[in-house]
């Protein structure tokens, strides 16, 4: 049985989205294949008839034969129509395809795209959220926005993202105006009446979205909610009397826990239904093997007692339900090990996306305590690969706090033999290592490597206290977490001391350049999508102005200028001598490329060995969404960086098998 190696990234295949039919006796979900030769995602619609377990293609995910994306399904809310957003012709637009047969009809042909799209309940019509066609016709860029762009989606344009109503003929009539943007709408029960999240401030430097409703016949707008925090993904209960919504209210911030808000419509205060929780909403446990891009948003209960939600809880996303009325808390996906990154719920059925430690996301289905897998898209692949299975350990970190971590062995591990460790820093912060599978590891385990992976302080899943503190002490105790984990790995009989190695993106990134400034402990370093710079990233970085601020403890870009560059690995330069190679997308506009050019011609002046890789046209997301052939790429430099430093004795003692899949 051979390992798994780094091209099979070509053979994967992502579930995603799964979602109810209006009767709830079939659901259809997304899935998403690679095309090698295209170097392409194709998504494709398929559907189950949950009573016979028979699985067809509702769409094909080709245009002329060329691969293309068709992703978040949604059925009419009679159950004749499925509305979809493709790219086929370049842009994302909404079509819409009758179930009783014949062929998709495209409904929309905006410019610039639709973002997103809901369904009227009557399925008359249906409210879609776009970007109002510029006029400008010159490529010049006048820019006089603080916010004028976000990684992987680019500059903005002059033109504000509106709310359109569009009706089943395709006629599309403007409904929101001005200079705001406008998301995330969602229809009362009757229909009279939409909600959407909008921040309507002309002082850029804080964003902090609020709750409002239009009344569709007057399209007069009120607020509901005052944000205070991060707001997002309103939905009305059944009866039309409460609003759910996700957010909390300690301004623009990453470092909170998101909570489940309701409130009673049209008049009433937010309530935090999950306030003794302690546990962020959502799922923020990273993977580099998914393709699920399902927009979370409350699910309420038939009878309105209900609101169903996902939520990190250590190194695991479970699905939750929380009781409006008292306010209990309840688990309900109860697999131990595994993440959830998207569900549906129809009475007492549940679909739901879980992943593994050892595979990657599958859809299951849960009903009266009963789960059952509908989909096995990579059971075949597997099946043929030997996997390894992470151990989960926990270690003293600062001051005494436990951290959380996995020590992944090698494929055929051998007790009396010595490997080399790589210890792996996730980004965020706050974000958090869990239980799916991660294929970077897993080429690093197959390649004779045991990895190291823990969730310092800072990681979401362990209440807020825990994420929120390396808050004005970035390099400070989250690096002795990392390090203690370090010391840990080498008590392992199996661990040799002397080859050690590490690497980490975006925060991982700016973690690894600080670890090789502050010890000559690892033979070599990868840093990819890093910082280096935390005082220019303040001016170069789509979120830098408000999100180095709040990360450093409230740090002045001129009043703290000496505090920001003592927490900068680029003072540091000076102490490397750890060989790093620097991988970093061109059009990263979360960690700019001048951090990379930065820390890579410091480093060379300074006679460090490194070299500096760039991946034209890719962003921030490069991990995980970018080029199929970069994703090749940017693993072969990682592995082929630390075997260049490696002492080689120990890949020769592994299996033949083992060391063929290796060199693939």
């Amino acid at each position: 049985m051979n390992t798994i190696s780094i091209e099979d990234l070509y053979q994967f295949r992502f579930s995603g989205n799964p979602r109810f039919s209006s009767d709830g006796q079939s659901l259809v979900y997304v899935l998403t294949e690679i095309d090698q030769e295209a170097d392409k995602y194709r998504s494709s619609i398929r559907l189950i008839d949950l009573a016979t377990g028979h699985e067809r293609n509702l769409t094909s995910g080709l245009f002329s034969d060329e691969p293309a994306k068709d992703f978040s399904p949604q059925f009419s809310p009679d159950g004749r129509k499925l509305a979809y957003l493709s790219n086929r012709t370049g842009k994302n637009q909404v079509y819409v395809l009758d179930l009783a047969g014949g062929e998709a009809k495209r409904l929309t042909d905006f410019k610039e795209g639709i973002r997103s799209f809901i369904w009227s309940p009557d399925s008359s019509c249906l409210v879609a959220v776009a970007r109002k066609e510029s006029e400008v016709l010159s490529d010049v860029r006048v820019i006089n926005r603080l916010r004028y762009r976000e990684d992987g989606e680019g500059f903005y344009g002059p033109e504000r993202i509106h709310l359109w109503k569009v009706s089943v003929a395709g006629d599309a009539v403007q409904l929101t105006h001005g200079e705001f943007d406008e998301e995330e709408p969602a229809f009362s029960p009757d229909g009279k009446t939409i909600v959407f999240v909008s921040w309507r401030s002309h002082d850029e430097r804080e964003v902090t979205p609020s709750l409002y409703a239009m009344d569709l016949d007057t399209q007069e707008i009120r607020e509901i909610v005052k944000g205070k925090g991060n707001l997002s993904a309103p939905a009305f209960s059944p009866n039309g009397r409460q609003i759910a919504y996700f957010g909390h209210e300690l301004g623009e911030t990453a470092a909170a826990n998101s909570s489940v808000y309701a409130v009673t419509y049209p008049e009433g205060k937010p309530v935090n239904l999950t306030a003794q929780f302690d546990r962020t909403v959502g799922n923020v446990v990273g993977s580099d093997a998914r393709y699920d891009g399902a927009k979370h948003c409350p699910r309420w209960s038939a009878d309105g007692r209900e609101i169903y939600f996902l939520a990190t809880d250590g190194g695991n996303a479970f699905v939750y339900k929380v009781n409006v009325r008292s306010a209990s808390v309840e688990k309900i996906t109860r697999e131990e090990i595994g993440s959830v990154t998207s569900f549906d719920v129809h009475g007492n059925k549940i679909a739901y996306l879980l992943e593994c430690r050892t595979w990657i996301g599958e859809v299951f289905l849960l009903e009266n305590e009963e789960i059952k897998p509908l989909t096995h898209h990579n059971d075949q692949l597997f099946s043929k690969r030997a996997v390894a299975k992470p151990e989960r350990v926990e270690v003293m970190g600062a001051d005494g706090w436990k951290i959380e971590g996995w020590i992944l062995k090698p494929p055929f591990f051998q007790e009396t033999e010595k490997y080399p460790l790589v210890l792996e820093i996730h980004g965020g912060p706050h974000t958090v290592y869990g239980n799916c599978y991660h294929h970077e590891f897993q080429c690093l385990a197959a390649n004779g490597y045991v990895v190291l992976y823990t969730n310092p302080r800072c990681s979401h899943g362990y209440g807020e206290k825990f994420v929120q503190a390396c808050v004005g002490d970035w390099g400070g105790k989250d690096y002795e977490d990392l390090m203690k984990a370090v010391d840990y790995a080498e008590t392992l009989p199996y661990i040799d001391k002397q080859q050690e190695f590490v690497t980490g993106g975006s925060y991982g990134g700016i973690m690894t350049n600080w670890i090789v400034g502050h010890t000559n402990r690892f033979k070599a370093a990868v840093t990819q999508r890093s910082i280096c710079n935390l005082h220019s990233m303040m001016g170069t970085s789509d979120i830098g102005f408000w999100f180095n601020g709040k990360e450093l403890g409230g740090a002045d870009m001129w009043e703290d200028e000496d505090f920001i560059l003592s927490r900068s690995p680029i003072r540091y330069a000076r102490n490397v001598k750890t060989p790093i190679k620097i991988l970093h997308s061109e059009e990263d506009y979360r960690c700019p490329m001048e951090q990379a050019e930065q820390w890579y011609t410091a480093l060379k002046r300074l006679g460090v060995e490194t070299e500096l890789v760039r991946f034209p046209g890719e962003s921030h997301d490069l991990s995980r969404s970018g080029k199929p052939k970069h994703r090749i790429e940017r693993l072969n430099h990682i592995i082929g960086w630390f075997n260049r430093y490696r002492t080689v004795s120990t890949q020769e003692t592994r299996p033949r098998e083992e060391q063929e899949a290796s060199t693939h």
